[in-house]
């Protein structure tokens, strides 16, 4: 797994220095976000769970941006390792911000992933590799302004790292009661239609604070910055602004043993 990171946590480096190496050159802008999510797995047996997830995303003056349903089945292969086999999403997007899409496209999205986390002394560490084919809604317009939905036609992919670590501080372990600090870093990489920018074209940094009320409900709010490059790399985002995530997990394996 070390060979693993340091061949990983590089493309986090690589994204902040494409990016703001060729900013000079794109249409940048400067925005606050409000983005706010509830996430649950729900255990249904020892090694089988269901993922939920509600990401509700806002920009400037809680305009939306983004708004996204999530859902999966998690395979847990051991105390470390889990697969997402198969998972799918649903996005609503709104035409935002200070550069505003022609049009706002919704999303269907199917996706993959492998999870791994191990323990550094007392500081909990998660790697998450997910993989997305995307589905995106295309709209074109006519000569007398008629505006035609031509359906879910552009088909793009895209492969997303994210490194997390969380520090508890008033317990040696983060459990009931904990208060811990946490930091992640996730560096995305799109390719295919419309798509003429193939460096690492977003990157999501986050600092904050949580706290662990039980095993099963946790509340973490703190500071996010989105990097985030058009896919013809002419314009730019810098976002900044705070997330606050719920996770709220249930436990439906003592029935099914």
């Amino acid at each position: 797994m070390i060979k693993l990171t340091s061949c990983l946590v590089p493309l986090v480096v690589l994204s902040i220095q494409s990016a703001f190496s060729q900013s000079s050159t794109r249409e940048t802008v400067n925005q606050s976000i409000q983005w706010f999510a509830i996430t649950s797995n729900i255990k249904m047996t020892k090694n089988l769970s269901l993922i939920l997830e509600g990401q509700f995303r806002q920009v400037d003056n809680f305009d939306p941006q983004q708004y996204q349903l999530r859902t999966a089945l998690d395979i847990r292969l051991s105390d470390h390792f889990s697969v997402v086999p198969l998972g799918y999403v649903y996005t609503w997007n709104y035409k935002y911000g200070k550069q505003p899409a022609a049009f706002a496209n919704n999303e269907h999205r199917i996706w993959q992933q492998i999870f791994y986390k191990h323990s550094i002394r007392s500081l909990k560490v998660d790697h998450r590799l997910r993989l997305e084919e995307r589905f995106i809604q295309h709209h074109s317009s006519l000569n007398d302004g008629t505006i035609i939905n031509d359906g879910y036609v552009v088909k793009q992919n895209r492969i997303r790292y994210r490194l997390m670590a969380r520090q508890p501080i008033n317990s040696v372990k983060i459990e009931a009661r904990s208060y811990f600090i946490s930091v992640y870093d996730e560096v995305f990489i799109s390719w295919g239609d419309y798509v003429t920018y193939h460096e690492p074209d977003q990157n999501r940094l986050f600092t904050g604070l949580g706290y662990q009320f039980d095993k099963n409900l946790t509340l973490q709010g703190g500071f996010l910055y989105q990097l985030l490059i058009k896919a013809n790399n002419a314009k730019q985002e810098n976002n900044l602004g705070f997330q606050v995530q719920l996770t709220y997990n249930i436990d439906c394996s003592k029935s099914n043993p």
